[in-house]
This record gives structure tokens, sequence and C-alpha cells, in this order.
């Protein structure tokens, strides 16, 4: 056995991964639903140092000004006023992968580099092609914190997959929120793509008479009619539980976080090209490491 897959034997239950209904149920759930979610992944050890390891790190305040599509717009072909330029405010602690390859035991990227995990996310999608590790030097594997103070935006991913391992809920707040499968390419130039961001965001987000609806993840109603008309759901994750879903296709955001406590999770990305690397402009509208960033601190700091 290799280190990577010793070092993360006892941090997730593998076992989980290995039943091939398991394989078709969550399939199955991130094609019909926009995600796929499997409780208790991550071990009670394993919740532990994992995030002993990120918050050992130094992590920077990420505080931006960008569109949904992460970048500064592009005026040369659309109204300021139009979707497509319309920026929102973002905020958020992040520690990138330079800083937790420098930690001792390297969970996190261990975690990630496992091929067990990136072989059953690709069974999942199904797709042609397979999943590959996202290229990038901080935004492929990378752990987030969100406070009350923090305020983080709806946005479309440039990676075409994301798996959250979520290892801390805050007191109040901190669902997963998205609209799943909103838009059916890649491009920033897709209109179905401007059209949710003009009825989520520009229409306002609390705003309920623009027709969107929440539904809560524990919804057990099979009423097809009433879903087909929801466009904003929404999944309180748990402790330990892996969330994927297509970034790129799916409108998403963490919700307004209450109290003292912080929502912290771990997050891989993927690719369906080998070659995958973040452009420039998404890079510098993150930060994602604090060897990157402008604001940097330690907690107590």
């Amino acid at each position: 056995m290799s280190s990577d897959r010793s070092s993360s034997s006892s941090i997730v239950n593998w076992s989980l991964l290995e039943s091939p209904a398991v394989i078709q149920q969550c399939r199955q759930s991130l094609q019909s639903n926009g995600i796929m979610t499997i409780p208790n992944f991550a071990t009670a050890a394993g919740i532990t140092a994992l995030k002993s390891e990120i918050l050992s790190c130094p992590y920077n305040e990420s505080t931006q000004h960008y569109t949904s599509y992460q970048d500064q717009g592009d005026l040369a072909n659309y109204p300021p006023t139009h979707p497509r330029n319309h920026k929102v405010h973002s905020s958020a602690s992040f520690v990138g992968r330079k800083s937790l390859h420098t930690t001792q035991h390297r969970h996190c990227i261990n975690l990630y580099n496992d091929a067990r995990l990136s072989t059953f996310l690709s069974a999942v999608v199904a797709s042609p092609k397979q999943l590959y590790q996202s290229k990038d030097e901080n935004g492929s594997v990378y752990s987030y914190r969100i406070e009350s103070h923090h305020d983080p935006p709806w946005h479309f991913d440039e990676s075409h997959y994301t798996a959250i391992l979520y290892l801390q809920n805050s007191q109040g707040g901190g669902a997963f929120e998205y609209v799943p499968w909103c838009r059916k390419t890649k491009s920033v130039d897709d209109v179905d793509g401007h059209d949710v961001i003009r009825k989520v965001v520009m229409g306002g987000e609390q705003q309920k008479s623009i027709d969107i609806a929440i539904m809560a993840d524990d919804d057990d109603d099979d009423d097809s009619d009433n879903k087909s008309k929801l466009e904003v759901q929404q999944i309180r994750p748990e402790r330990g539980m892996l969330l994927f879903f297509s970034g790129v296709h799916t409108f998403h955001r963490v919700a307004k976080v209450t109290g003292p406590v912080a929502r912290v999770g771990l997050v891989f990305t993927y690719s369906e090209n080998e070659d995958f690397c973040n452009s420039e402009d998404v890079k510098g509208s993150n930060e994602w490491d604090p060897a990157d960033s402008t604001k940097i601190l330690q907690d107590g700091h």
C-alpha cells in the first residue's frame, strides 16, 4: 500500500464507496438532483485530523468584487447592466494547496491524491471521459472557513466538478444552496446562465416574488409538479458528509452563516480535461492561499 493510501485509510470510510449499488444511487442522484452526498464519509478521527491540520495553517481573508463567473465581466460585448457584468461582493477565508502541502502529515493532500476517490467520482459521473485532478496550484484542493461576517456569493465554477468534505458546522445558517444543471454549456455567454443570474442575484436573493422556491433536503414528498417549478434548492450538510456536484453547470453558494462558529469545508476540484487549470481571471478573484494573499492571518490574531 502506498504511503498516501495508508495515510488516508483511517481518515475516511472507503468501504462506503465499494458497492456498485452505491455508485448507481449516487449517479442517479447527481443526474436527477444535481448533487450526490455520502453521509459519514469522514470518520470521527478523520474529521479531527483534517480540521486540526487546516486550522494549524495560516489563512487569508479574501475580499473581492467580481461577477458570478468569478471574473471582471465583459464590457466589450455586454452592457454594464447585463448579468454578464453584474458584480457581487465576496468574502471568505481560505487555505490553499501550497499551505496544505507544508503540513506534517499532509492528510488533505493525500486524500485528494488517493486514486480511490477520483475513481469513484468518475464512475458516478459516468462521462465518456474520466475525471482528472485539477492542475491548479491552489484551486485544486483548498479549505474554506465561512464566518458570520463573511459574504459568500452566488457563482459558477470554472472547474467541471467539485467535491466538498464538511468538517465543521456553523451554529446557524451555512446551508449549501444551488440551482442544479441550470446552464447546458460551460460558456460565460450561455444565455441560461445569464437568466439564472438575473433571477437569483439581480432579482434579489431574498425576494420571494420572483417565483424561486427553496426546497430543503429533508422534504420527502414526491410532488413532481411542484418540484419541476423549483429552482433554488438547499441542503444542510453535516460533519463528515461528502457532497459532489458540477459547479460549472450548477449555480451555487454557501448561505449566510450565523453565530460564533465557522463552517469549515475541504474542497477538491476535478475536470474532464487532463490539463485543466483555472484561468488567471479566476485565480485573481479568489486568493485561495496565504502565499498569494495580501492579508494573512493566524488563529488568535
